[in-house]
C-alpha cells in the first residue's frame, strides 16, 4: 500500500471538533433518523442550535452552537431514544471514525442498605471504584452524608459488561474473623435505559441475547427493580484527582 500525504492548509476549514459531539444509540435494530432527530431537539431543549447528522448504524454527529448547551448535555446524561442508550463522547481533532468505541458512558448511581456509619465520602469514592472509573461522589461534607439514606455516586461504567447488582457487606472490627450472612447493598441506576434481564447487559433484551440461556437468565436477579428515579441534586460534589478503572460482580465487601 502507497504512502500518502495530505499537505495542510489546501483544503482546511475552522476545527469545530470542541464544539461537536459523537453518539451510538444502543438499539437493536437501525432507528429512524428524522425520529431520533426530533426526539433528541425535544428532549436536550438547547439554548442555540444543534445541528444533527446521522451517519450509520445508529451513530449520529451533533454540533452545538453553544458550548454550555454541549456540557449541559454531557452533564445531564445518560441520554436514550425510544427506549434504547445513547452512548455520546466529545469529538477529538483528528479522530479516525473507525476507531469510535462506545464503551463507557457515565451514570448516577444509588448504593442502598449501607449501614448509617458508612454514609460517607470516603466509601462512596470506594465503591464508585468498584462500578466503574470514578467522576464524583455527591457530598456536601466529609463526614457522614446524612442528606439521604443511600449514597448517590457518577460513575462511567462499561456497557459491554453485565450492571453491576451490588454487594454483600461484611463488618469486621479489628482482630474478628469474618462471617454471619452479611448485609446486602444494591445498586440503583437513574436514567437506566433497556437492558436485558438474562445476562444484564445494555442493548438489547432477553429475546436477542447471545450471552446467557434462557434457563441461567431465569436467575439471573436482573429486573426492572435495578432503576430508580432521578434524585434531586445536592448541589454538591466531590471529584477525585484520579479516576481508577475496576470492574467486578456481585461480590464480598468489607468496609
Amino acid at each position: 500500500m502507497e504512502s500518502f500525504a495530505l499537505l495542510e492548509g489546501t483544503d482546511e476549514i475552522e476545527d469545530v471538533s470542541e464544539r461537536c459531539l459523537v453518539g451510538k444509540i444502543l438499539a437493536p435494530k437501525n432507528l429512524n433518523k428524522q425520529a431520533v432527530a426530533n426526539i433528541i431537539h425535544s428532549a436536550w431543549k438547547t439554548r442555540a442550535s444543534v445541528r444533527i447528522s446521522p451517519w450509520n448504524e445508529n451513530v449520529y454527529l451533533f454540533q452545538f452552537d453553544d458550548l454550555e448547551d454541549l456540557r449541559r448535555v454531557l452533564e445531564d446524561g445518560p441520554w436514550s431514544v425510544m427506549w434504547s442508550l445513547l452512548v455520546l463522547q466529545p469529538l477529538k481533532s483528528g479522530m479516525v471514525t473507525s476507531e469510535l468505541e462506545f464503551r463507557w458512558c457515565p451514570f448516577w448511581v444509588q448504593v442502598h442498605g449501607l449501614p448509617i456509619a458508612k454514609l460517607t465520602r470516603g466509601h462512596g469514592e470506594t465503591i464508585g471504584r468498584r462500578l466503574g472509573r470514578l467522576v464524583r461522589v455527591e457530598a456536601h461534607s466529609e463526614g457522614l452524608l446524612l442528606q439521604r439514606n443511600f449514597l448517590r455516586i457518577r460513575v462511567e461504567i462499561d456497557i459491554t459488561k453485565p450492571l453491576l447488582q451490588g454487594f454483600i457487606l461484611h463488618h469486621r472490627e479489628e482482630g474478628e474473623v469474618l462471617g454471619g450472612a452479611g448485609i446486602i447493598v444494591l445498586y440503583k441506576y437513574e436514567k437506566l435505559s433497556e437492558f436485558c434481564y438474562d445476562c444484564g447487559r445494555i442493548g438489547h433484551d432477553h429475546n436477542e441475547c447471545k450471552f446467557v440461556s434462557r434457563d441461567e437468565g431465569i436467575n439471573s436477579g436482573y429486573g426492572p427493580h435495578m432503576r430508580t428515579a432521578t434524585a434531586r441534586s445536592l448541589g454538591s460534589s466531590f471529584a477525585p484527582t484520579q479516576r481508577p478503572v475496576g470492574m467486578v460482580k456481585m461480590c464480598t465487601s468489607q468496609f
